[in-house]
């Protein structure tokens, strides 16, 4: 079992990082919001990006640990389609503090040469994995839709993969900007689901 201290300095982290941005966060302003001292955290994480890679590589971890529960269980490419999208969504929008997690995930990583620290490289390349694993299951689903005729065939599985993750992001990262600015977007979290099934049924589904 996960260390609760552990979890509770990256929810803390992850609420920081995205209402002050990475590049202005501060160790200690992580501690303060964690209700712990800094020389505690550190025995935790040895640096910020430490703490920003544990967040990002347990989002993975997490999503995909879930997306091979429920592709087991559901029937037909659509069906594990739908139960794929619906994990992705619930991580992202599961209450108002995980659309934080939304503007985290946002944050452009260091180029594994820039890396200086050799727990952290294993870390990046971890998150490299885990993304990975979260892409071919998407594509794989994609792709035995296209063999059972279900799933347009001319289009590169990648592709549609790309578009239905990249609309849930952008779709999600307004949800953050209209919760924490007090401004409306013009939709709600019941109409970016309705869209992300109206998108599945008009871009990928065989006419």
């Amino acid at each position: 079992m996960e260390d609760s201290k552990r979890l509770i300095i990256l929810e803390a982290a992850t609420r920081v990082f995205a209402e002050k941005g990475y590049q202005y966060a501060t160790i200690a302003d992580i501690a303060k919001a964690a209700g712990i001292s800094t020389g505690l955290l550190y025995s935790y994480f040895e640096n910020k990006l430490d703490v920003l890679l544990s967040i990002i590589l347990k989002f993975l971890q997490t999503l995909n640990a879930a997306n091979q529960e429920c592709v087991g269980a559901a029937r037909g490419p659509l069906a594990r389609l739908h139960a794929v999208l619906h994990n992705f969504e619930q991580m992202l929008f599961r209450d108002k503090e995980s659309l934080h997690t939304v503007k985290v995930l946002n944050e452009a990583l260091p180029h594994l040469v820039m890396i200086k620290e050799e727990k952290l490289q294993a870390k990046r390349r971890d998150i490299i994995a885990e993304n990975k694993i979260l892409l071919e299951t998407f594509d794989a689903i994609i792709r035995q839709g296209q063999l059972e005729d279900i799933f347009d065939k001319d289009l590169n599985p990648a592709v549609m993969r790309q578009v239905l993750c990249g609309a849930i992001e952008r779709l999600h990262y307004g949800l953050f900007y209209s919760t924490y600015s007090d401004q409306s977007i013009g939709y709600d979290e019941k109409d970016a689901h309705q869209s992300i099934m109206h998108l599945i049924e008009k871009f990928i589904c065989k006419k």
